[in-house]
């Protein structure tokens, strides 16, 4: 491919590049499909086949000296920027510097290419007139870093300016705005009507309410013939030489109107304010003419400015603005202004390619002017101006006709003398002039819109739920409310942070309010009650929502459904002595009280919950009691035919909880089983036998359970005075160290310490030392104190003594300190309480 394009290369005409073309694109089409086609594994296959080893050589050799010649002929273009090697040598360098060497110089041999053919079919030329550089900045035209004074950003101390309009301002939100003209100028159409159709009897009908009212006179225009001639800019007179007019009165507003009646073209330019206001309203209007410069106090001639559509509407004469598109709103919203014959140097900038197409960027581009443009954040409400800020407000429209006529000729050169750019710089120029003003309405439901809350929680990117989605919503909607009251901003009530803030920590008293804002914004400090009662109100609804939402769906996740359980009578049948008049339904239900905090007749057993389903019926682990001797089977009869479920309910409970205690030594039962049956003395406590059941082989071997004596049938075992009682393990008594004696006699006399007579000797101690069986007492489980007994009386005494002593016995509520923390002091500074 490559001889064949070297061959072809010099013979190469207009006539046959099409085929050439064609020829180079087949090749380059036949080598990518097959090269997709190799196998993965090369290295597999060049092992078994040697032939296709030596083509996959070659091929690779060829395909690297071809890349080697398309290197070198992009070095010798100017866009080239390769340093360094420029040759690929081996396959090292093909892994490592292909991305830097071979895609980059393709790049730049594709866009110079791209330029030679944009060059060539014209759509690309020089421009008509010189663009001049960035101007470096120096001690005269740079801009002034920092802040500017706050005074001059926020004049806290001026008053509201809207007081003293004459129509006074509507925020209401269930309001629309309309058009208010009172004459119609340069009129194609009547005021308030729209053509339909062209006939003979020329039919109109009623615009609706909101449309253009210059729509029709927009879309219909003729423009002069001079805005598609080319044409000298006509530079402006510097600051100092260009005279100035302060328009603040009615007179010299009619002498301004006369000049401006003569212009063709004049610049156009608006200063707003937005932070003390709802809505906003303009403070200042730029006019400039070829010859003068007007600054126009919007506040001091609100309701006169009306007459500036004369001008405005005239399709004669060409309004310049730069960023049209809220400055159109802003006059239909304070004065019903209206811009016929507009053209926007934005969009001039936007269809020439600029880079930027902001006003700075032009000023800077075309006069060498840079502005001072943190004035844009400047409080135009101020009376009288600073000489900064009114140097600044003229720099907007003092350049602005002068740029106009360099952007109409480039647009012209561009076109190569057609006028198709500036018709499209004069259509989307139309479709500015055409916007209407449209009151904002605050949409509580959806939040949607410039103002909304769900337009501001996305912006913050915060994901709210729940009561603080409640709460921000609440304070949002408050916050829109006192806003259009008091005609302020939104976030001059209150700023957009502090709202998310509410939310995710909603106050619950008014230094909890107070305490979420650093400062208090001023109409807090008056309504910060009204602020804390709607958050405690949406507050107290989300949770009322919440409990009905939770008491709704009880029904579908617990379900009151008891199952019955079989109560089988006691394995150790006790005689107790019972009141024959008991209230059999009393002390069942006090026994349920006893185990939870209910009331009687209500359930306390739950077979269904959401989180683990509905469960089964089965039967009880074997380590678990089902019958006891609380409960004997004379309390189960009588409670059969008055509450049986309920009874049943709770003994079915209680068994549960108890655990089938370990098996007693059968030593320690029997002696126990003696003391109970004498007492001590011979006479019995219990005139029934003691029947100790044997546990089947299939149950749990070797469990039996101790009877339960009631405290009142219990005999103390005796006592002896002067007795000493020695509770725990007998203190094991210090061995005597043996002396050991010297010399032979130690051999023959003296045992070792590991010879059989010392052990022997030490074992006879031991015995001597330990109790015997028959000297061993047996402790008495009769006698002694039991869970259930009644703790009143002598036992709370007991009790109280043992919590005032250090290392009692233990006793429910009797808890130690807690532990001292790693990270508490152990020395310093300690608080101490004297009594």
């Amino acid at each position: 491919m490559a001889q064949a394009s070297t061959s072809k290369s010099a013979s190469i005409s207009a006539s046959d590049f099409d085929s050439h073309y064609a020829d180079i694109q087949g090749a380059a089409f036949n080598a990518t499909k097959l090269a997709a086609a190799l196998p993965q594994d090369m290295s597999f296959h060049r092992s078994l086949d040697k032939d296709f080893a030596q083509h996959v050589d070659a091929t690779s050799d060829r395909v690297l000296k071809l890349t080697n010649r398309l290197l070198a002929l992009a070095s010798t273009t100017r866009t080239s920027q390769a340093h360094g090697k420029s040759k690929l040598e081996d396959q090292d360098d093909v892994v490592d510097n292909f991305s830097s060497m071979v895609i980059d110089a393709v790049d730049h041999l594709y866009e110079r290419v791209d330029m030679c053919l944009d060059e060539f079919g014209g759509r690309i030329k020089p421009a008509a007139i010189e663009v001049k550089p960035m101007p470096p900045k120096t001690k005269h035209n740079a801009s002034r870093q920092g802040r500017l004074d706050p005074s001059l950003t926020h004049a806290s101390h001026l008053s509201k300016p809207q007081l003293k309009f004459k129509r006074k301002v509507d925020n209401s939100n269930h309001t629309s705005w309309n058009p208010t003209l009172k004459h119609k100028y340069n009129a194609k159409m009547p005021l308030g009507y729209e053509l339909q159709s062209v006939d003979v009897d020329m039919d109109y009908e009623m615009m609706p309410r909101g449309t253009h009212p210059y729509h029709h006179e927009i879309t219909h225009i003729s423009y002069p013939q001079r805005m598609f001639e080319h044409a000298d800019a006509i530079s402006p007179a510097s600051f100092d030489q260009t005279p100035f007019t302060w328009v603040e009165t009615k007179d010299a507003f009619e002498d301004m109107l006369e000049k401006l009646r003569k212009s063709q073209e004049i610049a156009v330019d608006l200063e707003h304010h937005s932070y003390r206001t709802f809505s906003g309203f303009l403070c200042l209007m730029q006019i400039s003419t070829r010859q003068e410069d007007f600054v126009v106090d919007t506040l001091a001639l609100r309701e006169d400015l009306e007459d500036l559509n004369e001008v405005f509407t005239d399709p004669r004469i060409v309004k310049v603005f730069h960023g049209a598109e809220s400055d159109i709103v802003w006059l239909q919203q304070d004065f019903n202004l209206y811009v016929v014959n507009l053209f926007d140097t934005y969009h001039a900038s936007k269809v020439l390619d600029f880079p930027r197409h902001g006003l700075a960027a032009l000023l800077a581009m075309y006069c060498d002017f840079i502005p001072d443009k943190r004035y844009q954040l400047a409080d135009w409400r101020i009376r009288p101006l600073p000489e900064e800020m009114l140097q600044y407000a003229r720099s907007d429209t003092h350049f602005l006709l002068y740029i106009y006529d360099n952007l109409r000729n480039a647009l012209l050169d561009r076109g190569n003398g057609q006028d198709s750019l500036i018709r499209t710089v004069l259509e989307r120029s139309e479709q500015t002039a055409l916007r209407t003003y449209v009151k904002e309405v605050y949409d509580f439901e959806t939040g949607t819109g410039p103002g909304g809350w769900d337009t501001l929680s996305q912006k913050w990117n915060k994901s709210l739920s729940g009561m603080q989605m409640a709460v921000f919503r609440c304070v949002h909607a408050w916050r829109d409310k006192v806003a259009r009251s008091e005609d302020e901003s939104t976030r001059y009530v209150l700023p957009n942070h502090y709202l998310f803030e509410l939310a995710e920590r909603p106050p619950a008293d008014m230094a909890g309010l107070l305490a979420s804002f650093r400062p208090v914004p001023p109409v807090i400090r008056t309504r910060a009650k009204e602020l804390l009662d709607v958050i405690r109100e949406t507050v107290k609804e989300n949770l009322s929502s919440s409990a009905q939402l939770s008491s709704t769906k009880a029904p579908d996740t617990v379900a009151p459904v008891h199952a019955e359980v079989e109560v089988d009578p006691p394995l150790v049948p006790v005689s107790i002595e019972r009141s024959s008049t008991i209230d059999v339904k009393e002390a069942i239900d006090d026994q349920a009280r006893l185990w939870s905090n209910e009331q009687p007749g209500r359930s306390i057993v739950a077979t269904l919950s959401s989180f683990l389903g509905r469960s089964t019926a089965s039967a009880p682990p074997n380590y678990y009691s089902t019958k006891s001797v609380l409960f004997p089977p004379t309390i189960a009869k009588a409670s059969s035919s008055s509450v049986p479920s309920r009874y049943q309910e709770v003994v079915a409970r209680i068994h549960g909880a108890l655990v089938i205690a370990p098996s007693v030594p059968k030593v320690l039962l029997d002696a126990t089983k003696d003391l109970r049956d004498s007492g001590g003395d011979g006479k019995a406590i219990n005139s029934q036998p003691v029947v100790v059941p044997q546990s089947p082989p299939s149950e749990i071997p070797e469990q039996i359970e101790i009877p339960f004596v009631p405290a009142s049938q219990r005999q103390a075992a005796p006592t002896i005075d002067d007795t000493v009682v020695v509770v725990g393990q007998a203190r094991q008594k210090k061995r005597k160290r043996v002396k050991q004696p010297t010399g032979d006699q130690s051999n023959e006399s003296t045992p070792g310490p590991n010879t059989e007579a010392t052990v022997k000797k030490k074992a006879k101690t031991i015995a001597q030392d330990e109790p015997s069986a028959e000297e061993l007492e047996p402790f008495d489980y009769a006698s002694a104190p039991n869970i259930l007994d009644d703790q009143s009386g002598s036992r709370a005494t007991d009790v109280k003594k043992s919590r005032q002593r250090k290392g009692g016995n233990f006793d429910y509520g009797d808890f130690p300190a807690p532990p001292r923390a790693h990270s508490e002091l152990k020395g310093g500074n300690r608080s101490q309480t004297f009594r």
